[in-house]
């Protein structure tokens, strides 16, 4: 959200040294185009010059619905490569992500082993089933900070898998 937000978020008590490979997230923000400050333990994110870029999906598959939104609001062709195993995943994620994208007025093309996003500044918003998948719908959330109109989440529950505290602290933002 904050590489869609021009006063940026700062998320705090993340470790440097996790072997996590969702650490990844900020160096991919930063070629997206977005502006990232590493500062300890926090990340502060920042909406910059956000274009498309190719993105590979194999070491990363868990980033692709949130980092799938930054490419939605984006300007210019983002590539999503090399992710045939998030077929595998708790939905179909190559087309789970891109029905939540198109749900909510992105445009989106399923390839074999990911998708071709061409990258618009605003969305339209609409209601997006998550298919029982937490990272899609904490994705769809994410997405309504590009909307025009309301985004609702059915199965909003589905987020209790990894992050039990999600609305709430979405609330927050």
């Amino acid at each position: 959200m904050g590489a869609l937000s021009e006063s940026g978020v700062t998320v705090a008590g993340l470790d440097p040294a996790s072997p996590q490979g969702d650490r990844a997230a900020a160096e991919l923000l930063q070629q997206f185009g977005a502006e990232v400050a590493v500062t300890g333990d926090a990340v502060t994110v920042k909406k910059h010059s956000l274009h498309g870029i190719t993105l590979d999906a194999g070491q990363v598959p868990d980033l692709i619905p949130a980092l799938s939104v930054v490419a939605a609001g984006s300007e210019g062709e983002t590539r999503v490569v090399n992710g045939r195993r998030l077929r595998l995943k708790e939905s179909d994620r190559i087309e789970s992500t891109a029905a939540m994208l198109r749900a909510l007025g992105a445009d989106v093309t399923e390839t074999e082993d990911g998708m071709v996003i061409r990258g618009k500044p605003v969305l339209t918003g609409g209601t997006v089933d998550p298919r029982g998948d937490h990272r899609i719908a904490m994705a769809a959330a994410a997405a309504a900070s590009v909307c025009r109109g309301n985004v609702t989440v059915e199965q909003e529950t589905c987020v209790r898998k990894s992050y039990p505290d999600f609305w709430s602290d979405l609330s927050q933002l």
